[in-house]
């Protein structure tokens, strides 16, 4: 018989796992309690660097503006042909005497509302350079409306052309009702380029006379009637005529148009009177 004290007592088990399973809960608490805050502290420490760093280079920018080191010096201008570049310089030096403070997007905007320019690209060269590359645009043919323009591809007026053999071989466009109906003169400008496909054709040609969005009159160097033509199969149109131009003229100088929009034939009429 078992007479030690406690032998009827139910048998008390220590579980040592659950024990350590509590301490670790706990360590685990105690350790993202420690790593939370050192996260914060490292947030707000970045935060206050962050913000030292950006006071710091704007104050030194501030006092970069109004050291000598950055004063202006030179304006560097290239790709100019029609536009002035000394005047270019002096826009730009009466504007700021610090090469930081010249604002590039307004002189940017003021080169641009010039007749010539197409687009600018601006940039510094620091300590006292601004270089300025500017992209003109390219007169492509003549519109006449009772005075003379040059036109871009885009068919926007660049300026009125004044005696310049520099264009003389520029295909001129009459019939633009005015010399502001941009539609008009892009239609002109697509039968120019329909016929430019062939140069040789191009440079028989001495005016497009605008009739309407899909026809166009040419008038050939040397004839006195005009060619009424459609956009589509200019060319082939223009070069059917040409397999008959000596009988043509030969025979119908006195006509005032010749309509070559018909397949297989050739049709004189006296004229398009109020297209002329």
């Amino acid at each position: 018989m078992d007479t030690r004290k406690g032998a009827n007592d139910p048998e008390k088990v220590i579980d040592y796992q659950y024990i350590r399973n509590l301490k670790n809960k706990e360590v685990r608490k105690s350790r993202f309690k420690r790593t939370f805050s050192q996260r914060v502290f490292r947030i707000i420490l970045i935060c206050i660097l962050v913000a030292e760093i950006i006071y710091l280079a704007g104050r030194g920018f501030q006092i970069a503006q109004y050291s000598n080191a950055f004063v202006l010096k030179d304006v560097v201008v290239t790709g100019a042909h029609k536009t002035d570049e000394d005047q270019v310089r002096s826009m730009i030096f009466a504007t700021q005497r610090n090469t930081l403070q010249v604002d590039l997007k307004q002189i940017q905007l003021q080169l641009e509302s010039q007749p010539w320019v197409q687009s600018t690209i601006l940039w510094r060269e620091l300590p006292g350079t601004i270089h300025v590359h500017i992209i003109e645009r390219k007169p492509v043919a003549i519109v006449s409306t009772g005075h003379l323009y040059l036109v871009d591809p885009a068919g926007r007026v660049i300026e009125p052309l004044e005696e310049d053999a520099e264009y003389a071989s520029l295909p001129i466009i009459t019939g633009v009702s005015d010399i502001h109906n941009q539609g008009e003169i892009r239609s002109g400008l697509d039968f120019v380029d329909a016929v430019a496909a062939d140069p040789e054709v191009l440079r028989k040609i001495s005016e497009f006379h605008y009739y309407d969005k899909y026809n166009t009159i040419v008038y050939m160097k040397g004839y006195t009637f005009g060619l009424l033509v459609a956009k589509d199969g200019i060319l082939p149109m223009i070069r059917k005529f040409a397999n008959y131009s000596g009988f043509m003229k030969d025979n119908f100088s006195a006509q005032k148009i010749i309509d070559l929009r018909y397949d297989g034939q050739i049709v004189v009429k006296d004229a398009y009177k109020e297209q002329l």
